[in-house]
Order: structure tokens, then C-alpha cells, then sequence
């Protein structure tokens, strides 16, 4: 009995001895990992160079309308975005977001409530990248309009990297580059075109590099009727008299006050008149009124889809 009972002090005592050497032990470890997942990080491309970012974030904000396209395709959901949703294909995805702010202007008390985790933005709410960058890592994912496609697909890898998405992107990559190889292939001969925007009554004309013209010019390879209209975020103010003298095969018309929401005069109703009358895009209906997506969302995954089989189809049904 003495034996047993001495054995058993003896046991306890060295339980007692271990015991806090290994309780510290675990707590230690499970600090260090803890601390490893809240500073896993990554880097990725962006459109003010490399930046670091979180690894899948679960509290995130957008304020880009391409992007949110772009990850609604990938299957990622997004917490916080903007209070108005122009595109109707993105309807169901904007169920599941909370409205903080507009495109211009982030509501910075909804966001400091919600405390995300990464904040997402496009060229629209660039001026505001340091106050977001305050709050949470900020990215501005903007894709360049000059080579519209390419940078796409990098913007794609990205999100792919930052939520563990790849298998999707490459997918997704695929569909977009067999989209425009046909609608590469459907332009071929068709003749020269122009793409011009409208508003308000206005026109303004978009050539080889601009945010607008890129696209169909160097990514599906569309001939520009005019090589020297002058680069720019608005464009080059053009005429009536303008369209008759240049004489694009087609016209490739994106309508603002349509895609922004706005009353008005349609472009349509605008271009209906005895000037544009007399051009080959008029005579043989060779004018396409581009998707909505194209001006609010460039970049943005479905809207490269959605804009290529556009331009494919109006291609393959001219005569």
C-alpha cells in the first residue's frame, strides 16, 4: 500500500512538473499559427504595380463594376460594393452585397463598420485609394483599355491567387480567348470601323488605344477608319459632317445616358439623321449599339464575353 501510494505522489508530481512546460508549449504553438494565418500574404500585379495583399480575405469591398463581373464569374462573393447595380447579369450577385457608397464616392462609415479585410477598387474611385488604403490593403484593378484583353486575364490571375481560384481562371481565360478568336475571325474583311460615343447629343470618337476602341481594333482586329483621332479619356469631339467625311463600313456606338441610367435622347434617335445617312455602316445596317457593360465594366470577364459574341454575331450577319 506504501509502495502504490508513493508511486502515485511520485506520478503526480511529475505530472505536475510537465504539465505546464506543455500547456505552454501548446499555447505557444497555437499563438505562432495563429499569428502565420492572420500575416499570410501574397503579392500580386495591380494596376499601380506589385502590392501585398491578404490570402483569402473573407471581408471584402468593391467598388468596380469589372471586377465585381469578374469575380462574380469566379464564384466569389463580396461583402460590401457600390449602392446601385447598372447591369442586370449582375442582379443575383448584388443580393448578396450591402451598398456602401458609389463608384465615386465609398461610404466610409459603412466600411469602417464592417471592417474588411481587402478593399478592391477600379479607375472611378482611384482618388479615393489612399483614404480606403487607411481602413484596409487596397488594390486598384483597373485594366488597361489599351491592351483590354491581355490585361484582363491578368487582373483574373490575380483575384485567381488572392482567393484560391485558379482551376476557374483558367477556364474562364480559355472561354474569353476562344470567344474573341471568333470574333477575330468574323471580322476578317469586313471592312473599317469606328467606334463613337454618345452624349447627350454629343459625339466623340475612340481610336486603336482608348479605353473604348482598344478592344475591337487591337484585340479582335477591326481596321480603324481614322489612325489619328486623338487619344483620350472622353475622346475626340466629333461631327456629323465628321462620320460622312470618314465613312466607317461600321459604327460602334455606346449610348452613356443608356448605360448610366440617364434620360435623354436616345443614340439612335441622335444619329438618325440625312449626314449619317450617307455612310456604308448606315446603307448596309451595319451599326451596333455595344452593350452597357462595355462603358461600366471593361475588363470585367462577363463583359468580354458579352461584347466579343456581340461584335461576332453582328459580323457573321452582314452580307
Amino acid at each position: 500500500m506504501l509502495r502504490l501510494t508513493a508511486l502515485a505522489v511520485c506520478c503526480a508530481l511529475a505530472l505536475g512538473a510537465c504539465s505546464p512546460k506543455d500547456s505552454a508549449s501548446n499555447q505557444n504553438a497555437q499563438t505562432a499559427s495563429a499569428a502565420q494565418t492572420e500575416g499570410a500574404g501574397l503579392t500580386v500585379k495591380t494596376t499601380r504595380g506589385d502590392a501585398k495583399v491578404p490570402q483569402n480575405p473573407e471581408r471584402i469591398a468593391v467598388y468596380d463594376l469589372g471586377m465585381l463581373d469578374t469575380l462574380n464569374k469566379l464564384g466569389v462573393k463580396t461583402g460590401l460594393s457600390i449602392d446601385k447595380n447598372l447591369l442586370p447579369y449582375l442582379d443575383e450577385y448584388f443580393k448578396t452585397t450591402k451598398p456602401a457608397g458609389t463608384l465615386f464616392e465609398p461610404d466610409y462609415e459603412a466600411l469602417n463598420a464592417y471592417k474588411p479585410q481587402l478593399i478592391i477598387i477600379g479607375s472611378r474611385a482611384a482618388k479615393a485609394f489612399d483614404k480606403l488604403n487607411a481602413i484596409a490593403p487596397t488594390i486598384e484593378m483597373t485594366a488597361d483599355t489599351a491592351n483590354l484583353k491581355d490585361s484582363a486575364k491578368e487582373r483574373i490571375d490575380a483575384l485567381a491567387q488572392i482567393f484560391g481560384k485558379q482551376a476557374e481562371a483558367d477556364k474562364l481565360k480559355a472561354e474569353i480567348d476562344a470567344s474573341f478568336e471568333a470574333a477575330k475571325t468574323a471580322a476578317q474583311g469586313k471592312g473599317k470601323g469606328l467606334v463613337i460615343l454618345v452624349n447627350g447629343g454629343k459625339l466623340s470618337a475612340f481610336g486603336p488605344s482608348s479605353r473604348l476602341g482598344g478592344w475591337l481594333h487591337k484585340d479582335i482586329g477591326v481596321p480603324a477608319v481614322d489612325e489619328a483621332i486623338k487619344e483620350g479619356s472622353h475622346g475626340q469631339p466629333v461631327s456629323f459632317e465628321y462620320l460622312k467625311e470618314k465613312n466607317p463600313d461600321w459604327l460602334f456606338v455606346l449610348d452613356r445616358g443608356a448605360a448610366i441610367g440617364e434620360e435623354g435622347q436616345a443614340a439612335k434617335d441622335v444619329l438618325n439623321n440625312p449626314l449619317v445617312a450617307e455612310t456604308t455602316a448606315w446603307k448596309k445596317g451595319q451599326v451596333v449599339y455595344l452593350v452597357p457593360e462595355t462603358y461600366l465594366a471593361a475588363g470585367g470577364a462577363q463583359e468580354l464575353l458579352n461584347a466579343s459574341k456581340q461584335v461576332t454575331d453582328a459580323f457573321k450577319a452582314a452580307k
